[in-house]
């Protein structure tokens, strides 16, 4: 029997090694550099410079893109910058709100007045609507779902 440091199987007495059928692309993790290289592809930056940055190509990060551990850690990572930029602003909703307030409700500016008054009223139009059309999604899913419990 063979170890599992050679990733070598016995498949019906033959010794099979699952390399031999992978390509490029079918890495099963990072490499060290591909690692270290992720932060600089995660700024603001151009890809040129993130590139120079990480001290590797633009082919070679265009070559990674294609290998889909590469592609998943770096769309990963970058979701989670979204979701903890999204947790942030979500913690100043509610002093935003409260700024409008006493924006709304200052004497001396009317033009202030009427602005944060307009703020406020579009922003309960916009999330009527978006609640508006998360019940009519609901209830079309519900449906979808009751056809294929049917069929």
């Amino acid at each position: 029997m063979t170890s599992n440091r050679h990733k070598d199987k016995i498949v019906l007495g033959l010794s099979i090694n699952k390399e031999q059928f992978m390509t490029k692309n079918d890495k099963i993790e990072l490499s060290l550099k591909q690692k270290t290289a992720l932060p600089f592809f995660l700024g603001n930056q151009t890809i040129d410079e993130a590139c120079k940055e990480a001290g590797v190509s633009r082919n070679c990060y265009y070559e990674w893109l294609k290998e889909p551990v590469f592609k998943s850690a770096l769309d990963r990572l970058r979701e989670e910058i979204v979701l903890d930029a999204i947790g942030k602003l979500k913690l100043s909703t509610t002093k935003a709100a409260m700024t409008l307030c006493n924006l709304m409700d200052r004497e001396d500016c009317p033009s202030v007045q009427r602005a944060a008054a307009n703020d406020i009223l579009n922003q309960v139009v916009k999330f009527k609507e978006i609640h508006e059309l998360e019940k009519r999604l609901d209830e079309v899913e519900r449906l979808i779902n009751r056809q294929e419990g049917a069929v």
